[in-house]
């Protein structure tokens, strides 16, 4: 092809004198670099001068099938320009009717014979070359383009049409420059299905009367697969009986076909018959193609060895609900204990002489058997007998008693994939379920005050346990942590030595208890006397006094801070923006300088020690429900939370300041 430069607008182009041709096959151009404008277009291919001139050939790919779709190998191709019935000339040649001698070359074809350069191939392919355009000073900017052809398919006395256009130059894209056409006769030259057949083996020794297996290798040497076929087996060239037979094949290329062929009575030499099509319902085009459907195995068939079968399962006096399917295992062997294979053995459940039910089995290439007798439903209560019975009178039957009941109720009856009886079955669901109950009351009532939360794995543990039973991580002893500024304490002591929280540690009597509030909010009280009196300039008599206080935003009833004292207990404290005391998250006035309290509610979590989480899981246990508001002082329960030791299990985090949900008090 013609290659553009990399600045639009300007390219390489093909020139020719006056005294030159080119002959371009399938050539393409780049038309991604073409100037902005038309107008500045500039031909590719370029003749100087009267008598230069640039020829374009472009490739046709014909491909012939028969009626079927079967490629049509040999087939002919002529082209005719269209619509003037010109044969196709080819300009590199001297415009002859067949291409240049390079051109066969590149082709890989010959001028004429069977590999002629317009003849179809295996595959039913012919690559032609077609002469579409010439470009000259006269046709400059363009070509002259007959880029229209017929086609006539030549195959033996049929002929089929077909024809191809290419688009005029300048479309000389690779699609423009390759076109394919396929061209169909109505002809068949598919060959139809040609079966043979050939043993694995071409000769073998048998048992008598046992079954036995061949091996037929079916093939098809058509060109067409052939399906709903057929391989039989015979005797000694009779037809009359069919010792193994298969139907509805397909064979494509070939198929090895596995046939069971039923025992020969007769001790000696016999011919065992293979025909594939043995009804000779596929047409496999004539008497020679049928003729190739057989194959003969010479057999040698041989008394089985003397010996006796043996019955592994069931037991003799197995118990069996009627209903159901016995499994009946054993083997065959010789005198010398060795295995026989391919015994047919018949296995029979009988009452006394009496036939209830019967199937037969194979043993294996090691004298195994196994079998399946169905018991039927209808059969009473008592003994019975399984009997085994090879098909030769040289190998002794077996037999065993069974005892057999009636189905019963459900309870007796099999859970289905655990196999076992559905009483002992509920008997263990009630078991499991009681055991559940059990655990789960017990925690209910005893084990949620006794149990606490490993925080290291989660799992609940004794309250006094010093190690993790799950998890085995160690704890510390006596170590809790101050909820109110978070710092680790001894768990004994009364009060944080870090912030000064007093922490409650027991029952307080109740008078006691009130009795040292009433004295606090007293002490309260008297600084607001004094600051009302020098706010009036005079000493105020209580009633006076009550009058002015009810009047203030401070004004704070007893039953009211009992109540805060209560609430900071409980649901925790803040501190008071004049003296940093702490006070309830409730208090409207702080109880130690009486200042008003303006700060906006922190979230729940008292003053108290909070149990210390173990390796940043904060364990969690039961707490004590809150009391009336009049009543004493809560008992706050003390509590380790386990904390791992550092040495072994690394730095302990902090833990959550406790909250109803999450920790208990100290």
């Amino acid at each position: 092809g013609v290659d553009f430069s990399n600045v639009v607008g300007l390219h390489n182009a093909l020139r020719v004198d006056g005294t030159s041709n080119a002959y371009l096959y399938a050539v393409t151009i780049d038309r991604s670099e073409d100037p902005v404008l038309k107008s500045t277009w500039q031909p590719a291919y370029d003749p100087l001068a009267a008598g230069g001139s640039v020829f374009l050939l472009r490739w046709l790919r014909a491909s012939v099938v028969d009626s079927t779709g079967f490629p049509v190998s040999g087939a002919s191709i002529w082209s005719t320009l269209s619509p003037s019935a010109a044969t196709a000339q080819y300009p590199d040649n001297g415009l002859s009717s067949t291409p240049s001698a390079r051109t066969l070359a590149y082709l890989g074809r010959a001028a004429s014979g069977a590999n002629a350069w317009n003849h179809t191939d295996s595959n039913g392919l012919a690559v032609i070359p077609l002469y579409t355009d010439v470009i000259t000073t006269a046709s400059l900017p363009n070509a002259e383009s007959f880029g229209n052809y017929q086609l006539i398919v030549t195959f033996g006395a049929t002929t089929g049409p077909g024809g191809v256009d290419f688009d005029p130059y300048p479309a000389i894209s690779a699609g423009n420059n390759t076109k394919s056409v396929t061209v169909s006769l109505a002809v068949q030259v598919r060959t139809g299905p040609d079966l043979t057949v050939a043993p694995a083996s071409p000769a073998m020794t048998v048992l008598q009367n046992q079954p036995f297996t061949v091996y037929a290798l079916i093939s098809n040497q058509g060109q067409t697969t052939a399906t709903g076929v057929s391989v039989a087996a015979y005797l000694d060239g009779s037809r009359a009986v069919t010792y193994g037979r298969v139907d509805s094949l397909t064979v494509a290329t070939s198929l090895n076909q596995t046939m069971t062929i039923q025992g020969v009575a007769t001790v000696g030499s016999h011919t065992l018959e293979l025909i594939v099509d043995p009804d000779n319902t596929i047409n496999e085009g004539g008497a020679a193609q049928e003729n190739n459907n057989f194959a003969n195995i010479t057999l040698t068939v041989q008394p089985p060895p003397a010996g006796f079968t043996a019955i592994l399962t069931p037991t003799s006096g197995q118990s069996v609900v009627s209903g159901n399917a016995v499994s009946v295992t054993g083997y065959v062997r010789d005198s010398g204990s060795n295995g026989i294979g391919g015994v047919v053995l018949n296995i029979e459940l009988r009452s006394g002489a009496t036939v209830l039910a019967n199937t037969s089995t194979m043993s294996d290439n090691n004298g195994l058997f196994v079998g399946t007798i169905v018991v039927p439903s209808t059969t009473q209560d008592g003994q019975y007998s399984i009997v085994v019975t090879p098909a030769t009178t040289l190998i002794q039957p077996d037999s065993t008693t069974i005892a057999v009941q009636k189905s019963s109720s459900f309870l007796f009856q099999k859970v289905p994939v655990l196999g076992i009886e559905w009483w002992l079955f509920l008997v263990i669901l009630a078991a499991a379920a009681a055991v559940a109950i059990g655990v789960s009351l017990y925690w209910k009532v005893y084990g949620l005050g006794k149990m606490v939360e490993c925080g290291e794995c989660g799992a609940f543990i004794p309250e006094d346990a010093t190690t993790c039973p799950k998890c085995g991580v160690e704890f510390e002893r006596d170590m809790a942590k101050c909820s109110n500024c978070q710092a680790w304490i001894p768990v004994d002591v009364k009060q944080c030595p870090e912030c000064g929280v007093e922490f409650a540690t027991g029952q307080l009597e109740m008078a006691d208890y009130k009795e040292k509030m009433r004295l606090q909010y007293d002490e309260v009280i008297a600084r607001f006397k004094q600051e009302a009196s020098r706010q009036l300039g005079r000493s105020l008599s209580e009633t006076e006094f009550q009058e002015w206080w009810r009047k203030q935003p401070t004004f704070l009833t007893f039953e009211d801070w009992l109540r805060e004292e209560e609430e900071m207990r409980k649901m925790g404290s803040k501190p008071c923006p004049t003296c940093g005391t702490l006070n309830s998250v409730t208090a409207t006035v702080c109880h130690k300088c009486g200042s008003l309290m303006r700060d906006q509610r922190p979230p729940s979590g008292g003053a108290v020690v909070a149990g210390a989480p173990a390796r940043r899981v904060q364990a969690r246990g039961p707490m004590s429900p809150p009391g009336p508001t009049n009543a004493p002082a809560p008992i706050v329960q003390k509590r380790v939370i386990k904390k791992p030791i550092e040495g072994k299990e690394g730095e302990s985090s902090e833990g959550q300041n406790g909250d109803g949900n999450s920790s208990d008090d100290l």
